[in-house]
């Protein structure tokens, strides 16, 4: 046999060997989208069990980003809560729910960020709602915030906090940031904007970044 028809045989089966190792890694990432998917979907269901329907009825707070007589505060003296309160189920704490109404999804917050975290659902990266500088990351799997760059200005962000609070957001604007920009994910924070949710694109170098701005409370 010549050293042509070797090579070639060694060839043809490192291909072969290649493409099934892709094919692999496709139906492994395929199971793993769909596995928290269906983790963060009944997560949901459970979460908005647990949360009540009507907002408790409570004093005024300095939680509240609503003032009874001229609607919005911007109260910069008021002392504000480090933290969002929360939810625990099973172990892990969830700070409300995210509605995006245009795309037709809800999702599950949890209050701590990490890589296993992401994995059940978004979660808050840093920032809280009464602070005016809640920043929410997701996975780009399919049903998380895979559709995050559809949204436009204008379209409605709705965060249902624990007591059953519904807070509505109002897009302003999308941009897109560097993956190790991390600076420029902070920038405008309680000024141009009050929340934000961002997700990697599919390339993992930058983050899709939509940034929004609270407009009404409703209880």
């Amino acid at each position: 046999m010549s050293g042509k028809n070797v090579l070639g045989r060694v060839l043809t089966v490192l291909g072969a060997v290649l493409i099934l190792a892709a094919l692999s890694l496709v139906l492994y990432n395929y199971h793993h989208e769909h596995e928290s998917k269906k983790t963060m979907d009944n997560v949901l269901v459970r979460l908005d069990n647990e949360i009540p329907d009507e907002p408790q009825k409570e004093e005024a707070s300095p939680f509240d980003v609503f003032d009874a007589d001229d609607g919005y505060s911007d109260d910069s003296t008021a002392e504000v809560s480090d933290e969002d309160e929360s939810l625990s189920l099973d172990g892990d704490e969830y700070i409300g729910i995210i509605s995006l109404p245009t795309l037709d999804r809800e999702y599950p917050i949890l209050k701590y960020w990490s890589y296993p975290n992401m994995n059940i659902a978004p979660c808050r990266y840093d920032g809280i709602r009464a602070g005016r500088d809640l920043i929410i990351c997701g996975h780009n799997y399919a049903g998380f915030f895979d559709n995050l760059s559809k949204l436009n200005s204008g379209d409605e962000i709705i965060f249902t906090d624990i007591k059953g609070r519904k807070f509505i957001y109002e897009v302003s604007y999308t941009e897109l940031i560097d993956g190790w920009d991390t600076d420029s994910m902070y920038i405008g924070a309680r000024q141009d904007w009050d929340l934000t949710l961002f997700t990697c694109t599919w390339s993992g170098y930058s983050r899709v970044t939509v940034r929004a701005v609270l407009s009404e409370q409703r209880n």
